[in-house]
């Protein structure tokens, strides 16, 4: 196949002489000016520009999810990465391993797809109790879990009841996908104990703007990237040799027991009765 034959196509951005284009925007003309940096990160990851009511939102999604407390392992990554010497590596190594996984932003991507599956099983009556409760029944009966649903090491999340007031101050809290995560939380609330987390927030209030499941998940790590960013700048500027290095004291080795090897222990004996024998030669004894 020659060179020539090869096309990649593109949609994101093309280089220009006196402006450049951005998802068919004009840099200089249509961002500069009137974009928000959340606007752009909307933008990077969806191929489309939101309104500033929904980047309002997500920025109220970037403060409340905040939880950069460095002792969580997915921050806990770049904290250590960085205390080697770079910030971006570290950056970059706590990010690596988001995709998919059950704990940070992509939880938001199965909870965005579990909440639009009984979303459309409740189809809009989601103020009848009874139909809700029998749906999330239904797919507790397929599923061991709601994504979206449990905290770690405390009863409730508090970022989503934070999330919560901002939606109901921006009168977003009646919206189809909110109102259904609301249903399907008292019915869970119900038949398992269990709380909501920030992730079902973000799910809920990403599908309210249009955006699909596909999305929320990338979306949603754009957004909380400040935190691995935050824990890597401090920890290079530490460089703690703690994070490098554990100190003996803090090791226990619980192996097999260690064995010493008679051959070992033969040859050890056979020098040392040599090295006594040429001191006293040369001593002359």
């Amino acid at each position: 196949m020659s060179s020539e034959s090869i096309k990649l196509p593109t949609h994101c951005a093309q280089w220009g002489w006196d402006d450049h284009q951005y998802f068919g925007h004009s840099v200089f003309g249509d961002l500069a000016g009137h974009e928000s940096m959340i606007g752009m990160s909307a933008l990077s990851v969806l191929g489309r520009r939101l309104s500033k009511e929904c980047c309002d939102v997500l920025d109220d999604i970037v403060c409340t999810s905040t939880l950069a407390d460095p002792r969580i392992w997915p921050l806990k990554i770049s904290r250590l990465v960085a205390a080697y010497g770079s910030t971006m590596p570290a950056v970059a190594a706590g990010l690596l391993i988001q995709e998919g996984a059950r704990i940070g932003p992509w939880i938001a991507a199965g909870a965005a797809a579990t909440l639009t599956e009984l979303h459309n099983a409740i189809n809009g009556q989601e103020r009848n109790s009874i139909v809700v409760r029998n749906v999330v029944e239904g797919y507790l009966a397929r599923h061991r879990i709601i994504a979206g649903f449990g905290t770690p090491y405390r009863d409730y999340d508090e970022r989503i009841i934070a999330f919560r007031k901002c939606m109901l101050n921006r009168r977003r809290n009646e919206l189809p996908y909110w109102r259904t995560m609301e249903a399907v939380i008292n019915a869970v609330r119900d038949l398992r104990q269990i709380a909501p987390n920030i992730g079902l927030g973000m799910a809920s209030s990403m599908l309210d703007m249009g955006i699909t499941p596909a999305e929320v998940g990338p979306l949603a790590t754009v957004l909380v990237q400040h935190m691995f960013v935050a824990n890597a700048v401090e920890s290079v500027k530490q460089s703690p040799a703690l994070l490098r290095e554990l100190p003996e004291s803090h090791v226990t080795y619980i192996g097999v027991p260690t064995r010493t090897s008679q051959r070992a222990i033969g040859s050890v004996s056979f020098l040392h009765t040599r090295q006594s024998r040429n001191g006293k030669m040369a001593s002359g004894q």
